[in-house]
C-alpha cells in the first residue's frame, strides 16, 4: 500500500476515535445518540449470528411476537454482517459488533472518498481533502443514531470502479463496481434506491457512446450477478410487505422530505453551528453542508473564471466530470426535496422531481427522501478534491489542502459525542416461551436488547413498521383489561400467567350479504369506499368525537351472523366505543353488541394483516338494517373502515 494512503488511513482512524470519543474506550457497554434505533439495530445484527439469513427463522425474528416475517419491518443490515458478525461470534458481545462497525463506518467512508478522489484527480493531498469532507460532514452528526445511512462507503467505490472501467473496460473494474454497489444494497435499504439511480444517471453521463456493445454487456452481466444475488432478499421483502400490506403514504413522504432552509440548519450537536443554526426544521432536514465546502466551491469557480478569462484552458472533454458532479449534487439536493418542496414547513407550491420517482417500484417504501442528501454530500466531497487538485504550485496546494482539512473538520465536528450507557440484559429463571415487557412505551428497544441474552421471543416491538396487533395490544394492556393477558398467554406460560386456553374465536363464516345502500353521519363524502373492494381507499372521521353514526341498508330482512369492519393499514384506528344495532325496518332498533373494539382489532389482526377484519357477532334473523354508534372520544385516532361487510 503506498505511503500517503498509508498516513491517510491512520489520520481518518485517529480522527475517528477523536471524533466519536469516549466511544471507542467503552465500546462494550455504551450506545451513539441513544437507546432507540441503535440497540434496534444491534438486535438485527445480533439476529443475522443466531439465525441463518434469508431463511424462514431468519424473517420471523423474535419480536411483535407471534407477527411473522418481522425482521422484513426494518433493515436487515446484512452488508455489515462482514464486520458485525465475527466480532459477536467470538466476543458474544453484539454491543461491540454494533460499535465497531459504528467506527468503521467514519473510516471506511473517508477511505471511499479517497478512492474515489484519486481515480478523478490522482492527488494524494485533494484526495484526502474529499475524505475529511464526506467522512466528517456537518450532515452525519445528525444521524449519528443511524449505523445504517453512516454506511455510505460502498457509494464512492461504486462509482469509482465505474470510472475506472470506462477509462479502461476490464472485468475486474465491472466486478469492482458490481460488487460495490451490491455491498452498499446489503448495508442501506435506502441506498439501493439512491445509489442505483445515480450510477443509471452516471451511465448516461459519461458512458453513452464510449462503450462497445461488448462492454456494455461486461459490465451489464456483472450488474446483474449482483442483482441476483440480491435477488433472495429483495423478494423476501416483497413477499413479506404485501401480506402485511405495507408501504408509505404520501403524508409521511411529504413529512421526511428535506426543507428549503435545511440548507442552513445544522445538528444541536455540531461544536461550530449547533447554536446559531437552528431553524426548527428536523433533524432529517439539517443538510447545511459546512463553510469550508462553499468557501472551496466559490474558490474553485473563481480561479476557473480568472483562467478562462486569460485564455487557460484545462483538457476539453465533452462532458466535464466537474460538471457532472455539480449537476449531480445540485439534483439530488432538489430530489431530497420530495414531492412537495416546502420552506420553513410551508408548501412553496410547486410539485418537485421526486413525485416522478413515487411511481417506481420500492420507492413506495422510501419514507425519507431527505437521506438523499447523502449523495450530494459526496458530490461536494468529490468538488472540494477537484478545487485543491487544480491548484498547481505543490506548495500552495497543500497549504490550501491543510487549511480545507482544519475548517471541514470545525465544521463537522462535535460539541460532545452523545453516548448512553446501554441496557443490561435480562435474564430470568423461569420457563416462559415469550417475554412481555412494561411499560410498553418508550422502551420497547431495551426489552429486545434486553431478551437477546436468553434468544426469547418479545411480544414488544420497534422497527420502521410496526405489526398490525401492536397497537391494540398496548392498548388493552395500558387499560389493565386482564383479556390481553389470557390470549397471550393461551397457548404457553408466561412468567407468573398460567396457561389459560383463552384462544381468539376462529373465523366467523357464512354467506357475504350485498350492502344495498351505506350512510354516515361523518365524511359522507368517502363512505362509498367502503363497498369498493379496495383495500387501499377508506372512510374516515378524525378525530372520533362519540357521535360517529354508519346505517346500512341490506334491501331485505335476512339473517345476519356477523358484521366486518376492516381497518386495512390503520390498526389503530378502531372504534373505541362502538353500539352496533339492528332493525327490520329503521325505526324500531335492537342493540346485539355493544363495547370496546380493541381485543377483535388484536385477534383481527393477528388472524389477517392484510385486512384487519374486526369482526362482531350479531346472530339474529330478520335484520335489514344495521347502525353502527361509535361513543367515545378519541382526540388522537380516528376510525378508519376500508371494507364494510355484512356476512348471513
Amino acid at each position: 500500500m503506498p505511503r500517503p494512503v498509508l498516513l491517510a488511513t491512520a489520520a481518518l482512524a485517529a480522527l475517528t476515535c477523536a471524533y466519536t470519543w469516549p466511544l471507542i474506550a467503552h465500546a462494550g457497554t455504551v450506545v451513539p445518540h441513544d437507546r432507540g434505533d441503535p440497540l434496534l439495530v444491534t438486535w438485527i445484527l445480533w439476529w443475522s449470528t443466531h439465525a441463518v439469513p434469508l431463511t424462514e427463522p431468519w424473517w420471523n425474528a423474535p419480536a411483535f411476537y407471534p407477527a411473522p416475517g418481522v425482521l422484513a419491518f426494518s433493515e436487515s443490515l446484512l452488508g455489515l454482517a462482514p464486520i458485525t458478525a465475527p466480532i459477536i461470534a467470538l466476543t458474544h458481545t453484539p454491543l461491540l459488533g454494533y460499535n465497531a462497525a459504528f467506527l468503521l463506518s467514519y473510516l471506511l467512508s473517508g477511505l471511499g472518498a479517497y478512492l474515489l478522489a484519486f481515480v478523478l484527480t490522482r492527488r494524494h493531498d485533494a484526495s484526502f481533502v474529499s475524505a475529511v469532507a464526506f467522512a466528517f460532514a456537518p450532515y452525519r452528526l445528525s444521524h449519528t443514531q443511524h449505523l445504517q445511512l453512516l454506511s455510505s462507503y460502498w457509494m464512492p467505490v461504486a462509482i469509482a470502479g465505474l470510472h475506472l472501467y470506462v477509462d479502461a473496460p476490464r472485468w475486474r473494474w465491472a466486478v469492482l463496481f458490481a460488487g460495490s454497489w451490491l455491498l452498499q444494497a446489503l448495508a442501506c435499504g435506502y441506498y439501493f434506491f439512491f445509489l442505483t439511480m445515480f450510477v443509471l444517471l452516471w451511465l448516461g453521463w459519461f458512458a453513452g457512446g464510449r462503450l462497445t456493445i461488448r462492454q456494455w454487456a461486461r459490465l451489464a452481466a456483472a450488474w446483474l450477478a449482483a442483482a441476483c444475488l440480491l435477488a433472495p432478499l429483495l423478494l423476501g421483502y416483497r413477499s413479506i410487505h404485501a401480506f402485511y400490506g405495507f408501504k408509505r403514504s404520501p403524508v409521511e413522504v411529504v413529512s421526511y422530505s428535506a426543507d428549503f432552509a435545511g440548507l442552513w440548519s445544522a445538528s444541536a450537536d455540531s461544536l461550530l453551528w449547533g447554536g446559531s443554526l437552528r431553524t426548527g426544521v428536523g433533524a432529517e432536514s439539517e443538510l447545511f453542508p459546512g463553510l469550508t465546502i462553499i468557501v472551496l466551491l466559490i474558490l474553485g469557480f473563481a480561479v476557473r473564471a480568472v483562467r478562462a478569462e486569460r485564455g487557460v484552458q484545462g483538457p476539453r472533454q465533452p462532458r466535464p466530470v466537474q460538471s457532472f458532479y455539480i449537476v449531480s449534487a445540485l439534483l439530488i439536493w432538489v430530489l431530497a426535496l420530495g414531492p412537495r418542496p416546502s420552506l420553513f414547513g410551508a408548501p412553496v407550491g410547486i410539485s418537485g422531481p421526486y413525485s416522478l420517482l413515487m411511481g417506481l417500484p420500492g420507492f413506495n417504501g422510501m419514507r425519507v427522501p431527505a437521506r438523499l442528501w447523502m449523495l450530494s454530500a459526496l458530490c461536494l466531497a468529490v468538488l472540494a478534491a477537484f478545487v485543491v487538485a487544480r491548484i498547481e504550485s505543490r506548495r500552495i496546494r497543500r497549504l490550501v489542502a491543510a487549511v480545507a482539512t482544519f475548517g471541514l473538520l470545525l465544521d463537522g465536528w462535535p460539541r460532545a459525542f452523545p453516548v448512553m450507557t446501554a441496557p443490561g440484559m435480562r435474564v430470568t429463571t423461569t420457563g416462559a416461551h415469550a417475554r412481555l415487557g412494561l411499560p410498553l412505551r418508550g422502551n420497547e428497544t431495551e426489552i429486545m436488547y434486553g431478551a437477546i441474552a436468553q434468544a426469547r421471543p418479545v411480544f414488544n416491538g420497534y422497527s420502521g413498521y410496526e405489526a398490525p396487533q401492536y397497537f391494540a395490544m398496548r392498548d388493552l394492556l395500558e387499560q389493565h383489561d386482564p383479556r390481553i393477558l389470557d390470549r397471550l398467554a393461551a397457548a404457553w406460560t408466561s412468567y407468573e400467567i398460567p396457561r389459560t386456553g383463552m384462544f381468539a374465536p376462529g373465523e366467523t363464516t357464512g354467506t357475504p350479504l350485498r350492502v344495498v345502500s351505506i350512510t354516515t353521519s361523518a365524511n359522507a363524502h368517502d363512505i362509498g369506499a367502503v363497498l369498493d373492494g379496495d383495500l387501499d381507499t377508506r372512510w374516515h372521521a378524525q378525530p372520533q368525537t362519540g357521535s360517529e353514526r354508519i346505517v346500512a341498508d341490506l334491501g331485505a330482512a335476512r339473517h345476519v351472523a356477523a358484521v366486518v369492519l376492516c381497518l386495512g393499514a390503520y390498526s389503530a384506528q378502531y372504534p373505541r366505543a362502538l353500539t352496533v344495532e339492528v332493525s327490520p325496518d329503521g325505526v324500531a332498533w335492537s342493540p346485539v353488541y355493544t363495547g370496546g373494539t380493541a381485543l377483535e382489532a388484536y385477534d383481527a389482526a393477528l388472524r389477517s394483516p392484510r385486512e384487519v377484519p374486526v369482526t362482531l357477532p350479531v346472530h339474529r334473523d330478520g335484520v335489514r338494517f344495521l347502525r353502527l354508534r361509535q361513543t367515545a372520544r378519541e382526540p388522537h385516532y380516528g376510525w378508519t373502515i376500508v371494507e364494510f361487510r355484512v356476512i348471513g
